[in-house]
């Protein structure tokens, strides 16, 4: 099971900061090589996968933004192949929009994990304390319940959720997103595994019935 390949996707909104998130997870800056593609217009056009440094066996997935003229919404999720993907990370740089709430609602039908990571929160922090001289903690608990709320009001039921800078990822809540996601691999990776027998044996089954309604 440890060397089960783990598939997480990064998805969301076009210029959220999906391809600095799995640079920031990686390890890497924009301007290193292996890293992905990152600009002030859409670089990422087709799912594209990027190894852990420290455990080949997870694998991070760029995505292209959702929305645009090429990956619209409502045929979004088919686009990239969702079912693939056994983690998503859905990222948004500001409140969480009916788009978001949709593609959660309909990963959950599916029985897939959804991770929520508000992104370029600092910008949001720098912000409160010009205006308001408000404290980084007290803007980053009130955006965190903004959320909490605002996804359970939209039926998502006890969402885990990350308030990040991808530019500085040893700050906020990245090291903790790190850890959540290190320490559920094992769980993620069994319930895939588990779900690829299951298709397998119910591909078999169906073979094997179809095969004996042949009259020879």
């Amino acid at each position: 099971m440890a060397n089960y390949p783990l598939y997480i996707a990064i998805i969301g909104r076009a210029g959220v900061g999906k391809s600095t998130l799995v640079n920031s997870l990686r390890g890497l800056r924009a301007s290193e090589e292996r890293a992905a593609g990152v600009g002030v217009t859409e670089t990422t056009v087709a799912p594209t996968v990027y190894l852990h440094p420290d455990d080949p066996s997870i694998r991070f997935w760029d995505t292209p933004g959702v929305g645009t003229p090429q990956f619209q919404a409502d045929k979004y999720l088919d686009k990239i192949q969702f079912q693939r993907f056994h983690v998503f990370l859905l990222v948004t740089c500001s409140r969480f929009t009916e788009h978001d709430h949709n593609l959660a609602s309909q990963l959950l039908r599916e029985k897939k994990h959804v991770l929520f990571v508000r992104s370029k929160i600092d910008i949001d922090i720098r912000n409160a304390q010009s205006d308001y001289g408000e404290s980084a903690d007290n803007v980053k608990e009130t955006i965190t319940v903004d959320i909490r709320q605002n996804l359970i009001t939209c039926g998502i039921e006890n969402p885990v959720i990350f308030l990040v800078n991808n530019q500085k990822p040893e700050e906020l809540d990245f090291p903790e997103m790190v850890s959540y996601i290190m320490g559920h691999a094992p769980e993620y990776k069994a319930k895939a595994e588990n779900q690829m027998d299951a298709a397998i044996k119910a591909a078999f089954s169906e073979e094997k019935a179809a095969s004996s309604c042949i009259i020879l």
